[in-house]
């Protein structure tokens, strides 16, 4: 209950107007917060590239690979799909049409799918 109620007053505050006054010098103005964030930065807000392609999918976090890849494939059948055990060793290139499925022992996705 805690834990929900961090979350809800973090929330709150990402997206709560800024301060009406004006910052007296440049250096705090580099580091204002903005008033209203991008929903894309918001947590599970689809992650898309410039053409609105999606290219993470942060939902499937904790679901099971298999789920994660359904619903992956359903957005887009096009991607190559790899299953990886966490702390696997992976080369660093960087594929368009692949995503990696990071995944415990238990089989639950432990970090959000992205294409590369």
């Amino acid at each position: 209950m805690l834990l929900a109620a961090l979350a809800a007053a973090s929330a709150t505050a990402l997206i709560a107007p800024a301060a009406t006054a004006a910052p007296e010098t440049a250096d705090a103005a580099a580091t204002a917060v903005p008033a209203v964030l991008d929903a894309a930065a918001l947590p599970g807000a689809p992650a898309t590239d410039h053409a609105g392609t999606r290219t993470q999918w942060p939902e499937t976090l904790g679901l099971p690979k298999a789920w994660a890849e359904k619903v992956i494939l359903r957005d887009r059948p096009d991607l190559e799909i790899q299953h990886v055990p966490e702390g696997a060793l992976v080369t660093m290139d960087y594929n368009e049409n692949r995503v990696r499925i990071v995944h415990n022992a238990f089989g639950l996705v432990t970090q959000v799918p992205a294409i590369g």
